[in-house]
């Protein structure tokens, strides 16, 4: 007599089952949110240290969470400029985190890997060194 699970068994291994693809799921459009918030508040950096390079005044009045705060403009620049490189490097932290998931959830899922997710753009160097490969220094 083979022995058989029960459908108690099956329903918990598919309620498990669904549970993971759920959570990953779930993470992934946390991430892709929180890559959103982050990539408007950088345009917003972007744009405040813009005008700043318009304004030639020795003082500049800058918010600081919910407080104004004057500081030399010199300061806001470096302030801004800092912020945006904090920001880049929040935006490719969570691109890492976008792919494991998505790999992740591609294998929870028995589906295989998209191809070319994984490439890189490549650098003003090597793209330099092409064209200069090619004839279009």
């Amino acid at each position: 007599m083979k022995m058989t699970q029960s459908p108690n068994t099956e329903q918990q291994k598919s309620f498990t089952y669904l549970r993971e693809v759920e959570t990953v799921a779930q993470e992934l459009l946390t991430l892709k949110h929180n890559k959103l918030e982050i990539a408007n508040a950088q345009n917003k950096y972007r744009e405040g240290l813009r005008s700043l390079e318009c304004i030639y005044d020795r003082t500049t009045w800058m918010q600081i969470g919910t407080v104004y705060i004057e500081q030399s403009t010199k300061e806001c620049k470096a302030i801004l400029r800092k912020e945006i490189t904090k920001a880049e490097e929040d935006l490719n932290d969570l691109h890492k985190q976008i792919k494991r998931n998505v790999h992740k959830l591609r294998d929870l899922e028995h589906e295989p890997r998209l191809e070319g997710f994984a490439l890189k753009p490549i650098s003003v160097t090597e793209a330099k060194a092409l064209h200069k490969g090619f004839g279009n220094a």
